[in-house]
């Protein structure tokens, strides 16, 4: 029924039913994201599904096909697991075993589990497969399990934004919550045991041991050696696929050993068995990601067909092979990593010919090449900058450069990862050919991550239209889908051209990041980041969706991870002028850090302290604390500043407690301010009633994020804060705003709250 011939790209009629049920089955899915969960209904949409399936094998109608498809995908979706409750976290029991390396996260160190039970309010709770884990604490990497070793513990699922159907995170608020019952054994031991001699092989070689790094990453799917900051600069500018083992990877080992056989002369019959094996074991041996998943199956699919004398036809195949992943493990389809290798792939299948075709001025490998890199790119674009916020201008140029130099990185990093357990010899010496590579790769991803621009989030109805669109590009005639690729890259350039939103003369917002501390003042032209959050990519986010593309200033209060995570990701994305700091904290690991990448970023640095006063466009900064001679804890050694802009008063006290607030009015400093961020986001321990007295605000923010770990503010503060008739803006029900004029504040909310400022020193 399949059967076509190799020009189906361009015929709408070849394979049509199986891309409609295709189509169909991701229309169920990502609509039963949106349904809740209905076990019963599973079988009867199922036997209605098989109905419509064999009306379409009867009529070869596409409608029934796409019906077909649709009722699938509602099926699998009405069984699918689910978390029982929403909003925080939920406790639950689990039995897993450990994936990976453990990596340093934000709350403490992250890795995979494979969860085998699952138990939540004396239910069992199945399906789950793999989850992220987040063990809290200073727990040591040796501390925690081992790769492969089963464990037992007890903690929370968080779910995100996704929607119902998104996996959960499994968050654990210590190690001691986590308990092995043996060592590691299985295939991730034999992984861990890969990385030793991996690590063995580099010696105390500094460059040898970043080169390990990158062939664990390649060959093992282990990135927790990579560099940090390398990461960061490959992910900024557009090149981050190619440190994380994925389908190019897939097909780059696949093409390296046909090219093997051949060359030894093995027939073509063993030769596809050959590689189909060779292709399962590197599935396995590189941690079994969902992405090398699906371009093993599909690499399968195609050589089992081929040994058998089926004929395939690539573009309705690989549909077909999105569809089944999908109905197997629905939760995939709302996964960055699905929708980029699977909407790339489809748009590789559709329009490398075409383009390459349109390119025919050039020589044919040259033209292929650009056309591969060219549709990869501008497919990936709009979903790149829809997950992250921000696109990179040389991303195309970047990856045409950098393509032989991935096929040897990933040959090299594969032979030296398969020699090593051998002996540390021959691994050495391929350590070493990897790290002039790894420098090449370095320098190219570090030039390319200077030109980015955000990009803002994109609306529901908008995502629908964008996706008709993509669909329409990729299944129709050449005309129409040409017609459709062109709509798609015109609203595209138009979202990310879109000048920032601004009211009134000035503004405070409360950014929505999920945890921590991230807000913007706005005064005229002029823009202030306060903070980043924890998250990396939150702040990013969020300020692509209000459209800022720079910043005069980024002002950081504590080092601690609220406030401090998503500072980085700003400093490598976003244009900006200024990073200002506590002088008391410039020693500080984390604040060290952040000053060596606003260096590389040529972004000047402001280290200040209790006195100065900074002038950054139509915002005047006045800094009341920490002086030289502080002495207090962390918390109290925050940055406590003045911000005066359009007339009004906001004080911004990062995370001091009540020994510093008394600290403060002991002084006898200006505190007075019409707008207060409440210290350390509303916690008991802070927002004492002599120094709300002192400072005498209107309005008080509450800046903890929208699905922040404590629940903040305290009930006792808010009470405060009644009994002196301050309005009181939080986070619960997302983003939060102040527009500032005159002796106005106006509250950003459903139905905005303007509060008058008294005449005085505000």
């Amino acid at each position: 029924m399949w059967r076509s011939s190799p020009s189906s790209a361009l015929r709408p009629e070849v394979g049509a039913p199986l891309m409609a049920a295709a189509v169909g089955v991701l229309a169920g899915v990502a609509m039963g994201n949106l349904a809740p969960a209905a076990p019963a209904w599973s079988l009867p949409l199922a036997a209605v599904a098989l109905l419509a399936g064999a009306l379409g094998l009867h009529g070869r109608g596409r409608g029934w096909w796409f019906a077909c498809g649709l009722l699938a995908g509602g099926a699998v979706c009405a069984r699918a697991p689910r978390l029982p409750v929403a909003g925080g976290g939920t406790p639950v029991r689990f039995v897993a075993t450990v994936r990976d390396g453990w990596s340093a996260s934000l709350f403490g160190h992250a890795n995979r589990l494979r969860i085998l039970s699952l138990e939540c309010g004396g239910k069992r709770l199945d399906g789950w497969g793999e989850l992220r884990v987040e063990v809290a604490g200073k727990a040591t990497v040796a501390e925690l399990p081992a790769p492969g070793a089963r464990v037992v513990g007890s903690g929370e699922l968080w779910r995100g934004r996704g929607g119902a159907l998104e996996l959960p995170t499994l968050r654990l608020e210590s190690a001691l919550l986590l308990r092995a019952e043996g060592p590691g054994y299985g295939v991730d031991a034999w992984r861990e045991g890969m990385v030793a001699a991996l690590l063995r092989a580099a010696g105390s070689d500094v460059t040898r041991i970043d080169a390990a790094g990158i062939a664990a990453a390649l060959a093992l799917g282990r990135r927790e050696l990579l560099r940090s900051g390398e990461v960061a600069s490959l992910r900024a500018s557009g090149l981050a696929h190619l440190l994380a083992v994925s389908g190019l990877h897939v097909g780059i080992v696949g093409g390296l050993l046909w090219g093997l056989l051949v060359l030894v002369r093995v027939p073509p019959v063993w030769r596809r068995w050959v590689l189909a094996g060779a292709l399962v074991g590197f599935a396995v041996i590189s941690g079994g990601f969902a992405p090398v998943r699906r371009a093993v199956g599909a690499a399968v699919a195609y050589l089992v067909a081929r040994q058998l004398g089926r004929p395939l036809e690539p573009l309705p195949t690989v549909w077909g092979i999105v569809a089944g992943l999908v109905l197997l493990e629905p939760a995939a389809l709302l996964a960055p990593g699905f929708q980029l290798s699977a909407g790339v792939t489809l748009a590789l299948l559709r329009w490398v010919r075409p383009v390459a075709e349109a390119l025919a001025f050039l020589p044919r490998r040259a033209a292929e090449a650009v056309a591969v890199a060219v549709v990869a790119q501008l497919a990936a674009a709009p979903l790149q900058g829809a997950h992250f916020g921000y696109l990179s201008l040389l991303a195309v140029p970047s990856n045409l450069a950098v393509a032989p130099v991935t096929v040897a990185m990933t040959a090299v990093a594969v032979a030296a990862t398969a020699l090593a357990p051998l002996g540390a010899g021959p691994a050495a010496g391929l350590l070493g050919l990897l790290a002039p590579l790894q420098g090449f790769l370095d320098g190219l991803a570090g030039a390319a991550s200077v030109v980015v621009i955000p990009f803002p989030p994109p609306t529901a109805v908008g995502t629908a239209v964008f996706l008709a669109l993509a669909l329409w590009g990729l299944s129709r005639t050449r005309r129409a889908a040409a017609g459709a690729v062109t709509a798609v890259l015109a609203v595209t350039a138009w979202v990310v051209g879109l000048p920032p939103r601004e009211r009134g003369a000035a503004e405070v917002r409360l950014l929505p990041v999920s945890d921590g501390m991230a807000l913007i003042v706005r005064g005229g032209r002029s823009r202030i980041l306060v903070d980043g959050g924890r998250s990396p990519g939150e702040a990013v986010r969020a300020l692509a969706g209000a459209r800022v593309r720079r910043l005069d200033g980024v002002v950081v209060t504590h080092p601690d991870a609220d406030h401090i995570g998503g500072v980085a990701a700003v400093l490598e994305r976003l244009a900006v002028r200024r990073l200002v700091l506590p002088a008391r904290l410039a020693a500080v690991p984390e604040v060290i850090g952040l000053r060596q990448l606003a260096r590389q970023r040529g972004v000047e640095e402001a280290l200040v302290g209790a006195g100065q006063r900074l002038r950054v466009g139509e915002i005047v900064m006045d800094v009341l604390s920490p002086g030289a001679s502080f002495r207090g804890s962390d918390n109290d050694a925050s940055l406590v500043a003045a911000l005066r802009v359009a007339g009004v008063r906001v004080l911004i006290t990062g995370d001091i407690e009540a020994a510093g607030e008394r600290t403060l009015v002991t002084a006898r400093l200006p505190l007075r301010a019409a707008v207060l961020q409440l210290p350390h986001h509303g916690s008991r321990t802070s927002s004492t009633p002599a120094f709300l007295d002192a400072v005498a605000p209107v309005v008080a923010l509450a800046a903890t994020g929208e699905r922040p770990r404590y629940r903040y503010p305290h009930p006792e503060v808010a009470r405060r804060l009644w009994q002196r008739r301050v309005v009181l803006v939080d986070q619960s029900g997302g983003l939060r705003s102040l527009l500032l004029e005159g002796s106005v504040v106006t509250v950003g909310t459903n139905r905005p709250v303007r509060v008058r400022v008294a005449k005085g020193p505000r």
